[in-house]
């Protein structure tokens, strides 16, 4: 009498495991981690051109979420024809195939004269001068050869430079930062929150082009090419640890300092809020903008921010790979980019600086949040020097004494550019 009774309730304990296993295959998946009060929403203020325009010529694209069983990928993730075995698709696997002096060849990528200087027949000062050039010509880089590299300009010409007194063009050869210069499409320039006429939400300069090196529109970034390798290194620290640089501005031409300067005083002359603000206390103007010569002019300093990365794509470059910042999350900063105001002082008060160690002796302004002193380090260990009013700012002083023996003042404004690929 007891056998007929086993055999429904084994039926019935079936069912019910067999509806367990669907009801988990339904659940969802864990929440992600807690919302961290230090991110701030992603920039939504970006040209709506930035967005890239195809995957670059012969450049075989893998994301994170690519096959890796070695199978080929559709023809949505580029041209696989130069595709290399073993391909790396997380970060651990491809930081350490980027060891510098930079993320890619300079061959190929955009640079300009900073100074008038000769183009020579051979890579000698003693060599025949094909030509003199101006200070802001562009022209491509061929071939690097110790101090010298041999170009081409735009009017054909070719010849040897030393490199000394040359800008580089960022984006070409460390494509893993992100650039968002928004002085070239919309100035974010404030001081104590008030807009600067003339300055904010303008048009400052022409900064963005497309790029052939990677066939996308893509912002022209000129920095001291010495200063570009210490670049290399804050932005390699930070990608160690899922975090990547944000550069809002590099070179800035002398001229349109100027024009924001005046703009700002006419400010300062009419609001009393704001003239308190700069003039009050320990701070004056020269702190939040030089008046006279800057070191955006000499090409040798950086404002940027910091963000956290939450995807990426490892592209290949002919035998090179470089990561491509899909999708990041700016860390909540003091103020926004460009606060003309002790509001963005990053020290409670001035220290020099011409000193690579003052700054170390005056303590944090209370201000300062955790992202702003993860980018600090990350500037600092890099062998930048962080400004005592600009949370964003950072200078190579080393770069400051070769552009001042070179006579870099930011004559120019940066016209096309002449990048190559692979």
């Amino acid at each position: 009498m007891v056998k007929p009774r086993v055999t429904p309730i084994i039926g019935l304990f079936v069912v019910c495991l067999a509806t367990l296993f669907v009801w988990l295959g339904k659940t969802p998946s864990p929440a992600p981690d807690a919302f961290d009060p230090y991110l701030s929403p992603p920039p939504t203020d970006q040209p709506a051109d930035t967005e890239q325009a195809g995957d670059p010529v012969g450049v075989n694209v893998q994301g994170e979420s690519d096959a890796s069983d070695g199978s080929a990928p559709d023809d949505s993730q580029g041209d696989p024809s130069g595709a290399m075995d073993g391909q790396p698709d997380l970060l651990p696997d491809i930081l350490p195939l980027i060891t510098g002096p930079l993320e890619l060849p300079v061959e190929g990528a955009s640079g300009w004269a900073a100074v008038a200087m000769p183009l020579y027949s051979e890579a000698d000062t003693d060599s025949a001068v094909v030509v003199d050039l101006d200070d802001g010509q562009v022209f491509v880089i061929i071939e690097e050869q110790g101090d010298w590299w041999y170009v081409r300009c735009d009017d054909g010409e070719s010849g040897w430079v030393e490199h000394v007194g040359c800008l580089i063009n960022l984006p070409d050869v460390l494509p893993s930062i992100v650039y968002d210069i928004t002085n070239a499409y919309c100035a974010l320039t404030r001081s104590s929150g008030y807009e600067i006429p003339g300055v904010t939400g303008q048009k400052l300069y022409d900064a963005f082009s497309f790029n052939p090196r990677f066939q996308r529109d893509e912002f022209i970034v000129p920095t001291l090419y010495a200063t570009s390798k210490l670049l290399f290194y804050a932005q390699r620290l930070a990608l160690e640890s899922g975090d990547t640089l944000v550069v809002y501005e590099a070179y800035r031409a002398h001229a349109s300092q100027q024009r924001s300067v005046s703009l700002l005083k006419e400010l300062i002359e009419s609001n009393e809020a704001v003239d308190r603000a700069i003039n009050d206390g320990p701070w004056n103007l020269n702190w939040f903008i030089a008046t006279t010569m800057s070191n955006h002019q000499r090409a040798v300093a950086f404002d940027a921010s910091l963000g956290k990365v939450l995807s990426y794509e490892v592209v290949q470059f002919g035998q090179e790979f470089f990561l491509d910042i899909t999708e990041y999350e700016e860390y909540r900063m003091p103020t926004a980019i460009h606060e003309l105001s002790p509001l963005a002082a990053t020290l409670v008060r001035p220290a020099s600086s011409s000193s690579r160690d003052a700054w170390r002796d005056v303590p944090l302004s209370d201000t300062m949040t955790r992202g702003a002193i993860s980018l600090q380090n990350y500037f600092v260990d890099a062998g930048f020097t962080p400004l005592a009013s600009e949370w964003w700012h950072f200078n190579d002083l080393s770069g400051v004494e070769v552009a001042n023996e070179v006579g870099i003042e930011g004559s120019f404004f940066v016209g096309d550019i002449m990048s190559v690929g692979p």
